[in-house]
């Protein structure tokens, strides 16, 4: 393919789509949650613990195949490991409409976080390396856009599918397949990482699999970040029965409109003018501080309702900005390996969360969901100290390339 039709590929609204779309799965894993209780009574002998694990397991195939993802696409391509990962999401996914065997079904979700973990990573480098300047951060801002959502109507038409049976809400992950024909039609074969990014056809050849300390300090912001963030699935319907303002679907109903949240931070990231962008990590940390400030302190479900919307756009704006930043501050060719190590990270802080609130709770001597919420503030508190130095810093932390002399 010449340059000038590559670049007519790349710069199609369909290509843009197909990439915006694979941002749906990094989040859809517990878009069958409903499923549960439902579960836990048609599997009696299994532990209900280990139902519920169900939800939670795909995060161990993400943590392992994220990484993985970038050595299989340097032996077959980027676009062909985008095409395995939504594939093998795709079967893994619709197994449990067909099965009544619990460890099969357990096993697919574990395959939910393999296809998933194989595609994850492009669903936002592939955008830092194919674009540049505006249009890189737009399709950023639309990608967080696209994640929220992506993940309200998976949930919503789980929701409607159970009428039919608990199986039934598995057909939702069906959503893969025009997703697949969509990548597999209109994504250019990509044969390297970054043969169609015009801004690593103009670098030197780089080792890819070279992580900068920047890189790291971002993957250990987003640790701490996201099993923080978590506190909110793990710990807010508890927080608002034990406080006695609310019930399980109250609150069930206040993290639906998460959702839109997440996509009203993505066209905030959007609207940010360029200037500002550099702090962009600071304000979403800022809305996190004062989301768990508010739920630490509410006693109304109104009052927690803003808290929840503040949160939604704290998460998805600090996600657009961490990768948006791994783009700034890396090299093109190292863009694809250190945003898979950011995201694993990332995914490791979200699976760790529930044991890390439970260490806090026994280490004070308070478990109750109001003292995780605090522990949970005084860490945003913390990392919006952090995120005001990187926008300080913000120009020292920028990729310059070393020209010989």
């Amino acid at each position: 393919m010449n340059k000038m039709s590559k670049e007519k590929n790349i710069n199609s609204f369909w290509t843009k789509l197909s990439i915006l779309l694979l941002n749906i799965f990094t989040v859809s894993g517990g878009a069958t949650a409903a499923t549960v209780p439902a579960m836990i009574k048609a599997f009696p002998q299994t532990a209900p613990t280990l139902v519920e694990l169900t939800m939670t397991v795909p995060a161990l195939g993400i943590i392992f195949f994220t990484p993985l993802s970038n050595v299989i696409a340097e032996k077959i391509g980027v676009k062909k490991t985008i095409l395995i990962g939504l594939t093998v999401l795709l079967i893994s996914g619709v197994i449990p409409v067909f099965s009544n065997n619990f460890p099969l079904i357990f096993a697919s979700r574990i395959g939910v976080g393999v296809g998933t973990g194989l595609l994850a990573s492009y669903s936002q480098s592939l955008i830092i390396s194919l674009y540049q300047g505006q249009e890189q951060q737009r399709l950023m801002g639309l990608s967080s856009v696209v994640q929220g959502l992506g993940m309200f109507l998976m949930t919503f038409f789980a929701g409607v599918l159970m009428g039919q049976g608990w199986h039934a809400a598995y057909w939702v992950n069906a959503m893969a397949l025009p997703v697949l024909l969509l990548v597999a039609i209109f994504v250019p074969n990509i044969l390297g990482k970054h043969e169609a990014g015009p801004a690593a056809q103009a670098e030197k050849p780089v080792n890819s699999k070279k992580v900068d300390g920047k890189i790291w300090l971002l993957a250990a912001f987003m640790f701490f970040f996201n099993f923080s963030f978590a506190f909110v699935s793990i710990k807010f319907a508890s927080l608002v029965i034990s406080k006695g303002y609310g019930t399980a679907q109250s609150a069930s109903t206040l993290m639906g409109i998460m959702s839109f949240a997440m996509a009203a931070g993505g066209f905030i990231f959007m609207a940010l003018p360029q200037a500002v962008k550099k702090f962009s990590l600071a304000i979403s940390l800022g809305s996190g501080f004062l989301s768990y400030l508010i739920l630490t302190m509410s006693n109304s479900l109104t009052l927690s309702g803003v808290g929840i919307v503040l949160s939604g756009i704290a998460v998805s704006m600090t996600m657009v900005s961490c990768m948006t930043n791994i783009g700034i501050f890396t090299s093109p060719a190292q863009v694809p390996f250190s945003t898979s190590v950011v995201m694993t990270t990332a995914n490791i802080g979200s699976l760790l969360s529930p044991y890390i609130a439970q260490f806090l709770g026994k280490t004070f001597n308070n478990e109750s969901p109001e003292f995780t919420f605090l522990c949970g503030t005084i860490v945003f508190a913390a990392l919006l100290v952090v995120a005001i130095l990187i926008g300080i810093n913000f120009g020292n932390l920028k990729f310059k390339e070393v020209k010989e002399a």
